[in-house]
């Protein structure tokens, strides 16, 4: 494959740009907050993105499945790492995790995935990776406390600290999401974290407020072992419900679409 020329690279920048100018992100005195849809397709790679700034970012190990109505399940492939990947690149594949369509390779790991959305109905998307701070915690075996707003809106967390072996593994992958119970989301002990949600929007939601409870938690114990102040239960019930309810809207996670796409907006392509 020939090597690409200064001139193609700048040509290929100038078409980004400006497909970037021609999207219409938002208009200043309006109450919408996104003036563009995404495609399925889209969802994953734009979330893919979103949460590696957040921290989810260990390379090309991490996995989101997404769950269509026709039963087929929208999955990221093995081989992109989540800050390169578009739509494109997003897998279609079948409940038992034969590859329908796309150019890339279905991740061994798909097992975790395929046993959440068979065991728990609920469940249309699931995200596992190996998070900055989440990780932390599953190497300690531990759930991080709560200790701001923040950190109380990812809802109830479970432990699974039996690690045996990896996740692809079926009767593995099943034993971590039985051990999860009715939590949609869980520290992994020796591995990292695993979130499901009944949509991408909430999907985002509980990816960044576990990430930021693990690191608020961590930073509140380097203070000293008995440091930080818990926060009481009737408030963390409060908050969790607001967030359930959708009180402040999709505002925040239409911000941070916004920001993927005027930062490169090949991904949604």
């Amino acid at each position: 494959m020939a090597e690409a020329t200064s001139k193609d690279l700048h040509a290929e920048s100038g078409a980004t740009a400006q497909a970037t100018r021609a999207i219409r992100v938002y208009e200043e005195g309006e109450q919408k907050t996104l003036y563009f849809s995404l495609s399925p397709e889209a969802e994953v790679a734009v979330l893919a993105r979103m949460l590696c700034r957040e921290g989810y970012n260990d390379h090309n190990w991490g996995h989101i499945s997404y769950l269509q109505p026709d039963g087929t399940i929208l999955l990221n492939p093995w081989e992109v790492p989540w800050d390169e990947i578009r739509a494109s690149d997003v897998l279609r594949i079948d409940a038992t995790g034969k590859l329908l369509s796309g150019r890339w390779t279905v991740t061994p790991a798909i097992a975790l995935h395929l046993a959440a959305h068979r065991l728990r109905p609920d469940v249309k998307v699931a995200v596992h990776h190996h998070s900055e701070w989440g990780t932390v915690w599953a190497a300690l075996g531990e759930i991080p406390g709560i200790y701001n707003q923040s950190s109380a809106q990812v809802g109830d967390l479970g432990l699974y600290n039996e690690y045996e072996a990896d996740v692809t593994f079926n009767e593995i992958a099943e034993q971590n999401v039985r051990a999860m119970g009715d939590s949609n989301a869980a520290i992994l002990a020796n591995h990292g974290v695993f979130v499901l949600a009944d949509s991408i929007a909430r999907a985002h939601q509980r990816c960044v407020a576990l990430e930021m409870r693990s690191r608020m938690a961590w930073r509140v114990k380097a203070l000293g072992a008995e440091r930080g102040m818990d926060m009481k239960q009737p408030a963390v019930d409060g908050l969790l419900a607001s967030a359930l309810a959708g009180k402040s809207g999709n505002r925040m996670y239409h911000a941070m679409i916004r920001r993927e796409v005027l930062a490169d907006a090949s991904v949604l392509t």
